[in-house]
């Protein structure tokens, strides 16, 4: 199934509305465990929301749903920054699409638009206890750079490793 994958760039009012609602199902499903339920509904208002989500697109963030054979299975959104790394500020995939590789080709297709952008990989944060994503990023060649803890707002901080992927470890 993994090898019908696509990314479709978000680029309408309507479908960042539509991502909103299944933002908010994935989270609330998959970090209330790891992060605690006020901090899950803090950041979705303040960084998952259409609002917030419309003035990163404005900001220069790309959104994409990840689709498989027309479903929408996941979302992702990367930016450029002053580095030689792609960032990638959102990867998320629906709970009832995890297993089938459908992260690992997703991600292999990020890892395409950073060489086309000539940038030497992909660049990342995760949350320090959300041990699935930091397993599924070692898997696929991403390395721990750094530890950082940046206040958000609310009292609320983000706790997370900063993980790259180099160009000469990028998924085939």
């Amino acid at each position: 199934m993994a090898s019908a994958v696509q990314l479709s760039l978000i680029t309408s009012r309507e479908e960042v509305e539509l991502l909103e609602a299944f933002a908010a199902e994935i989270w609330r499903e998959h970090y209330p465990s790891i992060i605690g339920s006020d901090k899950v509904e803090y950041m979705l208002e303040k960084f998952q929301s259409t609002e917030a989500l419309l003035a990163q697109i404005e900001e220069g963030l790309q959104l994409f749903w990840i689709t498989v054979e027309g479903k929408q299975a996941g979302y992702a959104a990367i930016k450029s920054q002053e580095s030689p790394y792609l960032f990638v500020s959102k990867f998320y995939v629906h709970n009832t699409f995890r297993g089938r590789g459908i992260g690992r080709k997703a991600m292999q297709l990020l890892s395409s638009k950073a060489a086309e952008m000539l940038l030497n990989g992909l660049e990342l944060t995760v949350n320090k206890n959300n041990d699935m994503a930091i397993h599924f990023y070692e898997a696929l060649g991403f390395q721990n750079v750094k530890a950082q803890k940046v206040a958000i707002g609310g009292g609320f901080y983000m706790d997370d490793y900063v993980m790259r992927l180099s160009r000469r470890n990028i998924p085939n």
